[in-house]
């Protein structure tokens, strides 16, 4: 997600906003820039770049920017290319005033065009810049407050501002919605930003804003608003006992348990994003696409890694919703296999980065052979998200951690949505029924307080890890929707803890498996109450428990059978077959966070691994 800083006080705030910036690098961004309000003739003055922060600062160098107010941004690009014209922050088109922004503005395209239509120039593609032109719009000198509180009313998403002006460099306004933002109160001087990290420089008295709340920062005052009440709010400020270090983390002791613990918001903000008045819209999906999406035949996911565990879980939501035959395929061999694919196949690209240089590979092979290609990618700008013919945007936030986490579970989200989606449009075809399509709509609009609630199973996991983690060999089991993850869940072990982990779907046991298992031999069940195969994987745990195996089973809420039969046992809420992976793979990322840190292995970069695997 994007970085936000802002400063107003005595001090040169260019260095403050640099040095904040700084501290919000861990966050990942493309582009960076800074405004201020000059502090004699109060010009306002934006600079910005492409790149990391030593070329702003590089563009700095030899300037003089003596201001007492200023905005600061580290942008990771969601609407629009990163690009120096849509780095922040941003002005309006009168440039009077100034934003910088961290979210996603949802009818920003609706706005947008009000305003074409009205003369009001544009300058970027980004969504923020409509925020500012409507702000803008609004604004008559002396009165920002009344222009940004009535703009902010109006905008629909998730999002967080700041915002300066010309005519008034008194005051610095903010508003928080979903995104973080944090006020750190000084002496004769105040801060904003999206990550107490960037405060603690200057400041360890933090407040932090509530959605749907505004604030007036001034030096020597702070005032926090509600936005539906205008009217004052009261909170007292928080002494942060922590480092910077601790900070980047938000407390966390790696950023993969944070990474973890932002999974609820993340798939929040992907459904508020696509599911309007019951039906799933994918705005990057134009008409040409739909058109060509109505008349496919196959699909194929391809994808690496844990993005290939998602297209393999893709496979059976498809399927299941449209009936269509889905294949899913390692990208290193899709590329080499010469595939059967024609202008009538999907083919749909799974990745994180959007770099993957296998996955890239097979996207072209893909458009050579004139199949149809959808990239589900993290990273806006990337280089698959460039190339493919569409692209839909996990908007996951920058993911820190080498073992992926929250991107697992947007792109099973993503995968979900676009499973129904397609049986949306493809009406004449045989699938899951209206009524089913909106009960997983409906059971959809529950992950987030799920994943919530499925959290909360910390502490049992991590007794269980207490008594396993010197164990060396570890077997995933699950079957349909979970065989998948039986698959993800051994490869996080492997990751992070470097022991040797296999997952096999449960009906293979007899086949090879079963001649592991012993009184020493752990073994993770994937069992959740809602699967066709229930009962099956339930004969599966019966035969495991008559060779003493040691069970660890990830099953439903309330399943007393279950409970019975495991030693060990991490429950999960209720949900459809088809949506329960999303939920499953909860307890199956926290229990290998638990073991590598028990292990006293390098949780966020284990050997040997890369984020992003760029080369063959």
């Amino acid at each position: 997600m994007c970085g936000i800083v802002g400063y107003i006080g005595e001090r040169d705030a260019v260095p403050v906003l640099i040095k904040g910036l700084e501290h919000l690098e861990y966050r990942g961004y493309d582009s960076a820039g800074v405004a201020c309000l000059h502090r004699d003739s109060c010009d306002l003055t934006v600079v910005k770049e492409k790149g990391k922060l030593i070329k702003l600062r590089e563009r700095l160098r030899g300037r003089i920017l003596s201001s007492h107010i200023g905005i600061g941004h580290t942008r990771w690009a969601t609407h629009g290319e990163p690009e120096k014209h849509n780095a922040h922050p941003h002005s309006d088109s009168a440039n009077q005033i100034a934003i910088v922004h961290n979210g996603i503005i949802e009818n920003y395209s609706q706005i947008k065009t009000e305003l074409l239509n009205q003369g009001v120039p544009f300058r970027s593609q980004t969504d923020t810049e409509v925020a500012a032109n409507l702000i803008g719009k609004y604004y008559q000198s002396g009165h920002l407050v009344e222009a940004f509180t009535k703009a902010v009313a109006r905008l629909e998403g998730f999002f967080a501002f700041v915002v300066i002006a010309k005519d008034e460099p008194d005051k610095l306004l903010v508003f928080k919605r979903s995104n973080p933002l944090v006020i750190g109160l000084g002496k004769g001087e105040n801060f904003v930003a999206s990550d107490v990290s960037a405060l603690l420089p200057y400041t360890r008295q933090a407040v932090f804003m509530e959605d749907d709340e505004y604030a007036i920062i001034r030096k020597d005052r702070v005032e926090i608003y509600s936005l539906k009440t205008r009217r004052p709010v009261k909170r007292r400020p928080i002494t942060i006992e922590w480092d910077i270090s601790q900070a980047a983390k938000s407390g966390y002791p790696h950023f993969m348990l944070k990474e973890i613990y932002e999974q609820p918001e993340v798939v929040r903000n992907i459904l508020k994003s696509r599911i309007h008045r019951g039906k799933i819209v994918f705005d990057s999906l134009d008409k040409k696409v739909e058109r060509r999406l109505k008349n496919i035949e196959r699909v194929h996911f391809v994808s690496c890694g844990t993005a290939y565990h998602a297209g393999l879980v893709g496979n059976y939501m498809l399927e299941e919703c449209v009936r269509l035959p889905v294949n899913a395929a390692v990208s290193s061999e899709f590329r080499y296999e010469d595939p059967i694919v024609d202008d009538k196949d999907l083919v749909i690209l799974i990745t994180q980065s959007g770099e993957t240089a296998d996955t890239l590979a097979a996207l072209r092979e893909a458009k050579k052979k004139k199949a149809l290609t959808l990239a589900i990618v993290n990273v806006v700008g990337s280089t698959i998200a460039r190339e493919a013919d569409a692209v839909i945007y996990t908007h996951a936030g920058p993911e820190i951690g080498v073992a992926s986490t929250k991107a697992y579970l947007a792109q099973l989200t993503v995968i979900a949505l676009f499973s129904i989606y397609l049986r949306q449009i493809h009406r004449g075809r045989k699938g899951i029924s209206a009524g089913k399509m909106k009960s997983l709509l409906s059971q959809l609009v529950r992950l987030p307080a799920q994943i919530e609630r499925a959290l909360k199973q910390e502490e049992i996991i991590t007794n269980c890890a207490k008594h396993l983690f010197r164990k060396q060999t570890f077997l995933y089991l699950g079957r349909g929707y979970n065989f998948p993850n039986a698959l993800e869940g051994a490869l996080k072990l492997k990751e992070i803890t470097y022991s040797h982990a296999h997952g096999y779907p449960a009906g293979e046991m007899k086949h090879g498996p079963i001649a592991l298992i012993d009184k020493n031999q752990p073994v993770i069940c994937i069992c959740p109450k809602a699967s066709a195969t229930y009962d099956k994987m339930l004969s599966n745990i019966e035969e495991i428990r008559a060779r003493k195996g040691i069970l660890i089973c990830i099953g439903t809420e309330r399943d007393k059978h279950l409970t019975k039969l495991a030693k060990y046992i991490f429950l999960v809420p209720d949900t459809a077959a088809m949506l329960s992976p999303i939920l499953t793979a909860i307890p199956l990322q926290m229990f290998a966070y638990k073991v590598a840190v028990l292990k006293k292995r390098d949780v966020d970069q284990p050997r040997n691994l890369a984020k992003s695997v760029t080369v063959e």
